[in-house]
This record gives C-alpha cells, sequence and structure tokens, in this order.
C-alpha cells in the first residue's frame, strides 16, 4: 500500500509520517516547497494522477486563524479549492480520500458536544473557508472521509501545549481564558485514527469527529494540567475570552461527539490526559 500525504511539517503530517514509517507503509509527503497549492491547486490532481497512490490523506490547510482575515483568498484556495480539486481526482481514480476539518465551522453556541449533522455556522473567514473545503468534497463525491477535529497540538511544535511552556518559564503571571470548552487532540492519536479509518471506509462521502475523549475543559483547564505534568507553577488569572481581543471571533465551545467514530470504526479515542503524557514524552526524544 502506498499513501500520498498532502503536508509535509505540520503536526499532523508530522505525526503521520511516524506512523506510517512504524507500520512499513510507503508513503509520500509533499509540502509548500514541493507543491505551492496557494498558486498552482490544480497541481494537486497531477500529483494525484502522476503517484496513482492507494489513498490520499490531506493534512495541509491555511490554520492561521486571524491571518486569515486579511488573506482570505488564500485561505480559501488552499482550505476549500485544493480540497475539492484532491477529492474529484481521487473519485476519477478511485483512490480513498481522508481531508482534516475543524471545530472552527461551528459557532460554538451549542450547550453540548457537537454531532457531524449539526449545522454549520462558522464565526471567521478561516471557519468559513474550511466549511467550504467541506462542500466541495462532498459534492465531489467518491470514498471521500472528513474528518473534524479540535485543538491539534504535539510535543515540538508551535501550539498551546509549547507556548504555555515558554511562557510558564519566562512570565512571571499568565492570563488564561477559562470561557472556551473542547477536548485536545493529541496529533499521535490523531494520525492513528485516519490510518485506521483507511482501512474502513465508507463507500459514499461523509463526515466523522475525532479528537481525544476525556472531560470537556477550558483552555485554562488544560494549561493547568501542562504546568501540573511540567511541575511548574506560574501566578494564573481566569479571564473570559474577551480578555484577549483577537480579529477573529473564536466559538466558546469547540466540543466535538466523537461518539459515531468510536463505532464505526472500532476504534476508541484515548483521555485527553494520555495524549498530554506522550507529547511530554515525545519532548525527551
Amino acid at each position: 500500500m502506498s499513501i500520498l500525504v498532502f503536508g509535509k511539517n505540520g503536526q499532523l503530517s508530522r505525526a503521520l509520517q511516524r506512523s506510517l514509517t512504524a507500520r512499513g507503509t510507503k508513503f509520500s509527503c509533499h509540502g509548500r516547497k514541493e507543491l505551492d497549492l496557494i498558486a498552482h491547486p490544480e497541481n494537486a490532481a497531477q500529483l494525484i494522477r502522476k503517484l496513482s497512490p492507494d489513498a490520499v490523506i490531506n493534512g495541509c490547510a491555511f490554520t492561521d486563524v486571524d491571518g486569515a482575515e486579511t488573506q482570505a483568498a488564500e485561505a480559501n484556495i488552499l482550505n476549500a479549492k485544493a480540497p475539492g480539486i484532491m477529492a474529484a481526482a481521487c473519485r476519477t481514480a478511485h483512490i480513498p480520500f481522508i481531508h482534516i476539518s475543524t471545530d472552527y465551522v461551528f459557532d460554538g453556541q451549542k450547550s453540548g458536544a457537537y454531532l457531524p449533522s449539526d449545522k454549520r455556522n462558522p464565526l471567521n473567514t478561516y471557519g468559513r473557508s474550511k466549511a467550504a473545503g467541506e462542500r466541495a468534497v462532498m459534492a465531489a463525491g467518491g470514498q471521500s472521509l472528513i474528518l473534524r477535529t479540535s485543538w491539534v497540538y504535539d510535543g515540538t511544535g508551535q501550539n498551546f501545549m509549547t507556548t504555555m511552556l515558554r511562557l510558564a518559564r519566562s512570565e512571571t503571571h499568565l492570563n488564561l481564558v477559562s470561557t472556551q470548552f473542547g477536548r485536545p487532540t493529541y496529533a499521535g492519536h490523531l494520525a492513528e485514527a485516519c490510518l485506521t479509518a483507511l482501512d474502513q471506509m465508507p463507500t459514499q462521502p461523509k463526515i466523522y469527529h475525532i479528537s481525544n475523549s476525556g472531560p470537556i475543559i477550558s483552555w485554562a483547564d488544560f494549561a493547568q494540567a501542562i504546568f501540573e505534568r511540567a511541575k511548574l507553577h506560574p501566578d494564573v488569572t481566569r479571564v473570559t475570552a474577551d480578555h484577549f481581543p483577537r480579529p477573529a471571533r473564536r466559538p466558546d465551545n469547540s466540543a466535538l461527539d466523537i461518539t459515531d467514530f468510536e463505532r464505526d470504526f472500532q476504534h476508541p479515542m484515548e483521555p485527553w490526559q494520555m495524549g498530554l503524557e506522550l507529547a511530554f514524552q515525545e519532548r525527551k526524544t
């Protein structure tokens, strides 16, 4: 089996490379240096035809949420147009296709965890571009799977965990947002879930939710868990999201209901606490 991964240096792409290497599966990863999909999104289809892989995973995206507010055209090309092109090329070649999406397609106003069938209502340009990408993939048809996820991190990339560790070691006082809720997703667990899904792909396009399991928490709760594991003790004040005004609005509730994925693929998602432990172990390697 050979797998083509769009994306090379992102958290999920790095995790996929580790998992695929461990499995002895042939793969190729293509990042922006090899394939500038913002300038030439049509090159995605050309690469799929050229390599003729057994499956394709799209792990690349325009993920600068605030930057998307001023770079809407670029965000829409990478997050919406390119995935549609990939899905159409995979449908033509009868190749399974997995596309990664986001909790930001929702407005965060629901009181409980979001179901895959819940109505999209993004609050910002990034979320709208990702919602458009979902629609493009679904419209393309074929053996396509959209996996929405939330709060992705690992032990070494630029993410919430590594930012909190850096700030806790350099600042004497931290303000942490306690009014936005969700579940963290360790990139390694997300990668394993993607590969499990490849073995049991549905015959028609479908959307599932993936995050780590465990209690729904706030960003402040997640930060405190990070500090405890690192044995750091910064002075902390819990604040509302309004304390940090940003160009792009964020949903207050990012919790995703992962029941359908766990049941249909027989793949229980590990608690986020286990993901955090693995992220810390990753920092030592």
